[in-house]
């Protein structure tokens, strides 16, 4: 895995920097609503009353962050790993101008605590519940996306210019997301986590059941092996890669459903389990999205 340029470390030039807005949507969780916060990145060159449409990608926060860990805050002059990357890595031409939106899964900061796997309930709600239904539709129907209606069969049809991402309990999302939003989204980025639909940390404990879980899924989907692209990762001295490893070994033994074409499993040598590793791995895969036919 190639490391992050240094100078992607420092902030782009003024002109290739792109803006983050922050948007406000509800959503609703046991029966209760709340209001919620996103930042969106926009590329240089967005301007909402041209013509042009963008790739999207809705990129997860880990355990006891937020919405602003990837982005840092609105405008243009964050000094955020992700933010700066974005930047460069676009003005670079490495990536496509890609719309980034940053949520959290938290309803709010008092669901945080120090027992990360007391997040899995709220990373399963926000892939089956609170992405299609509140944060897509809030998002899409401001910013100038491939959908052409805000709605299912605008999100259906415009599934090839969608992605989704996710560090730590963002990744679990992000095989949440493959799961059970693959209609909506053809490319994924679980970095540093495994899929937790079997069990918490099952991607270890229960590889093979959660390899036959998400094949079963994909085989009684509408879409075939080359109708999506997962770029998972982790940094080589992460413990999260005890979980991954075992999961994309299982996987791998159902051909039928993940191939060495839509299935890629990249090691941050020497990364750990850490925003600088994240970012690392960010950096190859995003050079990888929206390029597949």
């Amino acid at each position: 895995m190639a490391k992050i340029p240094a100078s992607y470390r420092k902030r782009a030039l003024d002109a290739q920097r792109g803006k983050v807005e922050r948007i406000t949507y509800q959503t609703t969780y046991q029966n209760k609503r709340y209001q919620k916060k996103a930042l969106v990145y926009l590329p240089v060159g967005y301007n909402p009353n041209d013509s042009q449409r963008y790739n999207i990608l809705y990129l997860l926060h880990g355990a006891m962050m937020s919405e602003a860990s990837f982005l840092g805050g609105a405008g243009t002059n964050s000094g955020s790993a992700f933010k700066m990357l974005l930047d460069h890595e676009i003005a670079a031409k490495e990536m496509k101008p890609t719309i980034v939106v940053t949520p959290s899964y938290y309803p709010n900061n008092s669901f945080k605590t120090s027992d990360y796997v007391e997040d899995d309930p709220l990373n399963l709600a926000f892939a089956r519940n609170e992405l299609p239904n509140d944060l897509m539709p809030a998002v899409e129907k401001r910013y100038r996306t491939y959908a052409r209606t805000a709605d299912k069969k605008g999100f259906v049809d415009s599934r090839d210019h969608r992605a989704f991402g996710g560090f730590s309990m963002g990744a679990i999302t992000t095989w949440y997301v493959f799961e059970h939003d693959l209609n909506l989204f053809k490319y994924y980025v679980p970095m540093a986590g495994d899929s937790w639909t079997v069990e918490a940390n099952g991607g270890g404990t229960e590889p093979k059941k959660t390899a036959i879980k998400l094949a079963k899924h994909v085989q009684n989907s509408d879409y075939q092996a080359n109708d999506f692209l997962i770029l998972a990762s982790v940094g080589g001295t992460d413990g999260t890669s005890s979980s991954m490893a075992p999961q994309i070994k299982q996987m791998r033994q159902h051909p039928q459903q993940f191939t060495k074409e839509n299935l890629i499993y990249h090691i941050d040598s020497g990364g750990g389990h850490d925003i600088d590793s994240a970012a690392n791995q960010a950096y190859n895969a995003f050079s990888q999205l929206f390029e597949t036919k």
